[in-house]
């Protein structure tokens, strides 16, 4: 069976919520000052209050997260200085991560783990620690607006990439080296 992979785990944030209802951005960064550092997903509910997640797929990048200022300096800057946004905050693990994310993540953050299955449509995707309710911040209309407007460029970005492979097979195919 192959290694779980953040797209594994970004498809089964976005099968866990509702796509009719809920908006569901990947890798929303500071740089339009929707968050104050990156989020991996960011899951903004019907309500208008939203859920960040921080997905990790390997012990590094698990062991790694800790040392930037969102964790090295909540003690002086306060819960709400990084983490004022979100209604909740989890981090996404595959299950060979768990024990390791339950003994790293701060109280406040959930836990959700993806089980890889041979067949995918047996694999489970289960919250194994539920997160603390943080603040209740309710995004306004500009922010709600700024976040779709990433959205939409990242999948202008992916159907870019879909479109140059495509471009890609269809010159080898076009060019296929004789044996």
């Amino acid at each position: 069976m192959s290694k779980t992979t953040t797209l594994d785990i970004e498809l089964a944030i976005m099968d866990y919520f509702n796509f009719r209802q809920d908006l569901m951005v990947p890798n929303v960064s500071n740089q339009m000052e929707l968050v104050p550092f990156e989020v991996d997903m960011l899951v903004l509910r019907k309500s208008d209050l939203a859920y960040g997640f921080e997905i990790k797929t390997s012990k590094s990048d698990l062991r790694a997260d800790f040392k930037k200022p969102q964790h090295t300096t909540i003690e002086k800057t306060g819960v709400g200085r990084w983490f004022g946004k979100f209604k909740y905050f989890y981090y996404a693990v595959p299950e060979d991560l768990k024990q390791l994310a339950l003994e790293l993540i701060p109280s406040f953050c959930g836990l959700m783990v993806f089980d890889k299955k041979e067949f995918p449509d047996h694999s489970i995707f289960y919250i194994e620690r539920h997160g603390i309710g943080l603040f209740n911040y309710y995004w306004s209309l500009k922010e709600r607006c700024a976040l779709a407007r990433l959205g939409a460029m990242r999948i202008k970005g992916l159907k870019e990439t879909i479109a140059g492979n495509r471009n890609t097979i269809a010159y080898l195919r076009k060019t296929k080296p004789t044996i």
